[in-house]
C-alpha cells in the first residue's frame, strides 16, 4: 500500500497537543537566543581577534602560536580562558621579519 498519496488522521487530545505546541515553541526561543549575540561577544573590543581566528589568518598551528607567544613576538590579552591577540598582529606577523 503507498501512502504517500493517501490521507492520514491522527486523533491526539487537546493537552497533548498543547504539551507539543509549548515545546515546539520552548525549542524556537532557545533557536532565537543562540542567534543573537550574547554580552560575552560585546566585551571584547572590536580591534581583538580570538587566538583560533589569529592563527587562521595567519594560517599557523597551535603549537608555532605557542612558540610566539612564549618568546614575546606576538602581544596577547588573556581574558579568563580565552587568548585574544590585537588585529594589528596579522599585519605585523607578515612585514616584521623578526617575527618569523
Amino acid at each position: 500500500m503507498d501512502l504517500s498519496s493517501s490521507t492520514i488522521v491522527l486523533i491526539i487530545p487537546a493537552e497533548d497537543l498543547n504539551l507539543i505546541k509549548a515545546k515546539q515553541q520552548e525549542i524556537i526561543d532557545r533557536l532565537s537566543e543562540m542567534t543573537t549575540p550574547t554580552n560575552s561577544k560585546s566585551d571584547i573590543p572590536a580591534n581583538y581577534i580570538t587566538a583560533i581566528e589569529f592563527m587562521d589568518a595567519v594560517r599557523i598551528r597551535r603549537s608555532k602560536f605557542d612558540e610566539l607567544v612564549a618568546s614575546n613576538k606576538i602581544n596577547t590579552i588573556k581574558k579568563k580562558r580565552k587568548i585574544y591577540v590585537p588585529v594589528t598582529e596579522i599585519e605585523r606577523y607578515f612585514k616584521d621579519p623578526s617575527i618569523l
